[in-house]
């Protein structure tokens, strides 16, 4: 990202989600984000983030919070489909300076259970790749607009 990460710091926990999505999984029902957000004010190790689909919403308990560089939460509850096989699902965000801009690394871990966990892995695996692919590319287009006029 050519900004800062105290630039890019505020997209982790307040943003709208507004590009269409390009990759296909979004047609088969892998749920489309839209908005990230602290809904009980501000951000520390154990408040409340969300991220809002369009099928539904990911309570998530912060467990890291670094500003600007280090950001860790982890599941606690959903009403998406996904919730009756998944154990736990965490995330990681890593913003380093780099030459004037910022290198963001997400690293997310995902315990699946039941039977079916071979089937189930991949599929979310590639659900998630695609989710967050499509964060990140919204998070650029903001990142690379002009800011708004006051």
């Amino acid at each position: 990202m050519p900004h800062p990460p105290g630039v890019l710091w505020p997209a982790l926990c307040d943003s709208r989600l507004e590009l269409q999505p390009r990759c296909p999984v979004f047609y088969l029902g892998t749920p489309r984000p839209t908005s990230c957000r602290l809904p009980d004010g501000p951000g520390e190790v154990g408040a409340t983030r969300q991220c809002v689909s369009e099928q539904g919403v990911v309570r998530q308990r912060i467990t890291v919070w670094e500003p600007p560089t280090r950001l860790a939460f982890h599941m606690e509850s959903t009403d998406l489909h996904f919730h009756r096989f998944v154990d736990h699902l965490g995330d990681v965000f890593e913003s380093t300076p780099v030459n004037g801009g910022t290198r963001v690394i997400r690293t997310t871990t995902v315990t699946v259970r039941g039977y079916a966990r071979a089937a189930l892995e991949p599929a979310l695996w590639v659900g998630l790749k695609s989710v967050h692919r499509f964060v990140f590319r919204n998070w650029q287009k903001m990142a690379l607009s002009p800011p708004a006029a006051v």
